[in-house]
């Protein structure tokens, strides 16, 4: 069964290594996918059909979105060329490293997968329908975490303070999103559109740590450790809690429930015990001619986890007196020390469990921008986005160029200032050739090239077929 968790958590990391931006996607209005971030969006084709499931189109290239950002550092802050009597070598900067942490380094990974797409034009209305697999899943770290690695608990013992890993959390959620949504002309400026989404969770791990610290006594060196925190999972399998003695207990996963996801793994793809609701909302409004004002709200939504839920709870303050340690003399000795360390560590939380559902948020996001139509072929647009996730609010913004080149290319160039740096430039396309029309995009294009200064990386590709272009005219004029 190990090797079937190994390998979607290879395959998760595969797909993501490359929280969710979508900023160039959004004037991409050629495209279906950028009803995603904004619902009103008026699509300029009359049929769209895309994904998956669509044979040979739905595979040239495949309709997949990844994204990996962190919120502190990049790979050169901790290993780099070396300067002066060093400058052949890399090295690595613990020093610069630490100074670049915040009090709470966010590390995210999303994926999406689409499986169907339809989108079509009525009368008055734009009608979508889709469904996406969606794995998101991220790692919070407090500075404190990497303090105590890098240099043990004696520099806070000596000052008399305790750390702080209150901001430590593991987030992991995988669904499928079944989404139906219109847009409507409201008038002659005004353009409203929405999605509702049927959620189904396949699993969860969601942790929320209201406090966790560790105090060193600078007299005995005893450690006390104070927690408030709660870890939420429902997955296929769950784990179970035994009384050992009178004062230690011990955890291990459920062999039958283990079992029967291994007999029969595709029944984790069929889940339907846990179910969740979303929307989109969106709207545009044509100011003058040439301005266009637009937003949107996106992800505002929970899920309900029901199956196998089990929610471990720790409250209070514990006393560690340490361990005695001994030279192991064999591979043997040294799994059954580290076992009895892992049990004792268990035991100094004393979690309780409780066996019933819970409730897990999205990370929402909204969007606010306009668009300056300085010329029928070329567009300067503006975008702020801002998203909800793990107790942090965290912001971007977006300049854009567009320009709807023919009947069948158009071009779109952006610079986003984005995870606390200035140097996301990223551009997208969208291509028809006959009925299909191939899109790529990305916000982070310059970050591909030099994945060693970069703390965002995504990309979105696929292709829909098409018909029914219809060419939107302005009567903006070029500028002198």
């Amino acid at each position: 069964m190990k090797k079937y968790i190994l390998l979607l958590v290879f395959a998760g990391v595969f797909i993501s290594a490359n929280a969710q931006q979508a900023l160039t996607m959004y004037n991409m209005d050629r495209v279906l996918q950028s009803q995603f971030i904004n619902p009103a969006i008026d699509v300029q084709y009359k049929f769209h059909i895309g994904g998956l499931f669509v044979p040979i189109a739905g595979q040239l290239p495949p309709p997949i979105y990844f994204n990996y950002g962190n919120n502190s550092f990049y790979y050169n802050h901790l290993i780099h060329m070396g300067k002066n009597d060093k400058a052949d070598n890399l090295v690595l900067d613990i020093p610069l490293f630490m100074d670049k942490l915040k009090k709470t380094t966010h590390m995210r990974f999303d994926t999406q997968i689409e499986l169907i797409n339809v989108g079509i034009k009525l009368e008055n209305m734009f009608l979508t329908v889709a469904i996406t697999e969606k794995i998101n899943y991220g790692l919070s770290l407090p500075y404190d975490i990497f303090e105590f690695t890098l240099n043990g608990n004696m520099p806070y013992m000596q000052e008399n303070k305790p750390h702080d890993f209150s901001g430590f959390g593991v987030n992991l959620t995988h669904y499928r999103e079944l989404a139906v949504g219109g847009s409507m002309q409201a008038n002659d400026d005004l353009t409203i559109g929405g999605r509702v989404k049927l959620l189904f969770g396949m699993g969860n791990v969601n942790t929320n740590f209201k406090e966790l610290s560790l105090y060193t006594d600078p007299d005995d060196y005893s450690m006390t450790f104070t927690t408030d925190m709660n870890v939420h999972t429902s997955l296929p399998f769950y784990f179970d809690m035994n009384m050992l003695d009178m004062d230690s207990v011990g955890m291990s996963i459920n062999e039958s429930s283990l079992n029967a996801f291994e007999d029969n793994p595709v029944g984790y793809f069929l889940n339907l015990k846990n179910i969740g609701l979303g929307f989109d909302l969106g709207v545009n409004y044509k100011l003058s001619p040439e301005i266009d004002l637009y937003a949107s709200v996106t992800d505002f939504g929970f899920i309900s986890w029901n199956n196998n839920p089990q929610n471990f709870s720790s409250k209070g303050q514990y006393d560690f007196h340490g361990l005695e340690v001994e030279l192991w003399e064999s591979e043997e000795e040294m799994d059954e020390s580290l076992k009895e360390f892992g049990d004792s560590l268990f035991n100094i939380f004393k979690p309780s469990l409780v066996e019933t559902g819970y409730i897990t948020w999205l990370p929402s996001s909204i969007y606010v921008g306009g668009k300056y139509k300085f010329h029928d072929l070329l567009h300067f647009t503006a975008l702020y986005r801002g998203e909800f996730y793990h107790k942090s609010y965290m912001q971007s913004l977006s300049l854009g160029v567009n320009s709807n080149i023919t009947d069948w290319f158009s071009a779109h160039l952006s610079y986003s200032l984005a995870h606390r740096t200035a140097n996301h430039v990223g551009f997208g396309f969208s291509a028809r050739l006959g009925p299909v029309n191939w899109y790529i995009v990305t916000d982070s294009f310059t970050n591909m090239i030099w994945p060693q200064k970069a703390t965002n990386i995504n990309l979105r590709m696929g292709c829909n077929i098409v018909f029914g272009y219809k060419k939107i005219k302005s009567s903006a004029s070029m500028r002198t």
